[in-house]
């Protein structure tokens, strides 16, 4: 017996289910009857694009796909071949798609709340895709203001801004509006409400106030959403705009958290400009008239002015260190820096060190701040070796980077420190003053130019001869 198959062409025909094969490049190369109706919008979708890419990345998918009031729960397969072809069925939602709209309405709204930088932005961004997604024609979104007494409304869409007050006072007073932070019940109008309105506007005749919440349960704000029109909110609507609240919550809390942060950092910034700024020029005074009154005395009242210079010179640099600390936390901006003139500026303003430099054309991605590596290091050896330490630099230009060494004759840096020295307020030795910040910043620097850094003994084998701090550059 002889047993004849369909063409797969009509089997597809004969198939319940809008069926498709579309291409690599999206395009939809044979279909069904019924794969007609679904919405073009839905397959010119992001969405839809995102889901054909991951059916090509795993071999086989499913997903929830919505557009306007259509849901469909779409498989998709790779057809084996050259082609990469994907077959997609689409099963509309057993509930009519409601269920499916509803996860979109929340991705929709968590997407839009999730993309700004701000609290008002975030806020903003809530409210209105709330209204567009829900068809209703106003809303507004309130935030509970520190201490806590009341919620100002802080973002609104749509016409009715009469409506929605301008604040709420959180304490259960027992209004219905009070309620929603005292309780976190959501409330429901349905009927026409006899509020202020432009000429030509209908009013306002259903409205919805849902309490946005953490999840542990605590009211942060409210959102409120209105209709000209009459609307009942069916219990599928009630749990959307709860789910909302709930859902966002979290969002919103954590843009206040960064908005109270940033705010927090200006403050501090602004106080540290302020204190480095009258420090510094309270510490240029002093050393003025130190340096006249040291004209002016000898012997042992002379020594004190010293010392008092010496103290004040300190000072000044704490407040150095600190000012390159903070241009560090700042996103940088490199450009092409040729090496060889920040190198020789910076021996220059240490005369009486005795360096030893050949010379490079190297050019390195930096910024205003590559002087503060060699000054440092230079620095670090003069303090641990005295005024006769040899200092060498070397710069080799080598796999598409520059290798940089910096190398004394000095005591040398013990085997055990050498991992922390580039640490925070770390000191390898207690016999010289400092606070541990000078290498720390070195290791910050090289690390914001892309680079890395490491500490070896400056002759093998032999750490007492002096340490060798070799870092690399990326070329520029």
């Amino acid at each position: 017996m002889v047993i004849e198959y369909p063409e797969p062409a009509a089997i597809l025909q004969a198939l319940p289910l809008p069926v498709g094969v579309i291409d690599r490049d999206g395009r939809v190369i044979r279909a069904n009857p019924l794969f007609s109706s679904v919405p073009d919008d839905l397959l010119s979708s992001p969405d839809f694009a995102a889901f054909l890419a991951h059916v090509r990345e795993e071999g086989a998918a499913s997903a929830t796909l919505c557009t306007g009031p259509d849901c469909f729960e779409a498989k998709g397969r790779v057809v084996p071949g050259p082609g990469g072809h994907v077959v997609v069925a689409l099963v509309p939602d057993r509930d009519g798609g409601q269920g499916g709209c509803r996860l979109a309405v929340l991705v929709g709204i968590i997407r839009a709340a999730t993309a700004p930088t701000s609290l008002q932005e975030t806020l903003a961004a809530v409210v209105e895709k709330t209204v567009a997604l829900l068809d209703f024609d106003a809303g507004a979104i309130y935030f509970v203001e520190k201490g806590g007494a009341s919620a100002a409304r802080r973002a609104d869409a749509g016409l009715y801004r009469l409506y929605f007050p301008d604040a709420i006072a959180v304490g259960g007073d027992g209004d219905d509006w009070s309620s929603i932070f005292s309780d976190g019940r959501a409330r429901y109008g349905e009927a026409y409400l006899g509020v202020a309105h432009a000429e030509g506007e209908l009013g306002v005749y259903s409205h919805a106030v849902v309490p946005v919440s953490l999840p542990s349960g605590t009211v942060i704000g409210a959102l409120a959403i209105a209709n000209s029109s009459f609307h009942s909110f069916s219990p599928l609507e009630k749990e959307t705009l709860e789910a909302i609240g709930r859902e966002v919550g979290g969002i919103i809390h954590k843009a206040a958290l960064a908005d109270d942060l940033a705010a927090a950092r200006t403050e501090a910034d602004l106080y540290l400009d302020v204190l480095t700024h009258d420090i510094n020029n309270a510490n240029s005074v002093a050393m003025g008239y130190l340096e006249m009154l040291r004209e002016e005395v000898a012997g042992e009242q002379s020594v004190f002015a010293g010392k008092c210079l010496s103290g004040i010179r300190q000072s000044c640099g704490i407040i150095d260190r600190v000012q390159v600390l903070r241009a560090c936390q700042q996103e940088p901006t490199l450009r092409a820096v040729p090496l060889d003139p920040v190198i020789r500026s910076v021996i220059d303003g240490f005369p009486g060190a005795s360096v030893t430099y050949a010379g490079t054309g190297a050019v390195v991605r930096a910024d205003d701040l590559l002087p503060r590596i060699f000054e440092n290091l230079i620095g670090n050896s003069l303090k641990h070796g005295g005024a006769a330490v040899g200092i060498a630099i070397d710069v080799a230009a080598e796999n598409g980077g520059v290798d940089v060494r910096v190398s004394d004759t000095g005591p040398g840096i013990p085997p055990g420190a050498r991992k922390k020295v580039f640490e925070r307020f770390f000191r390898y030795t207690r016999s010289r003053p400092g606070q541990g910040l000078g290498l720390y910043i070195v290791g910050t620097l090289v690390h914001r130019y892309g680079g890395e850094i490491r500490v070896e003994d400056r002759v093998e084998g032999r750490p007492e001869e002096g340490a060798a701090f070799c870092f690399t550059l990326r070329s520029g």
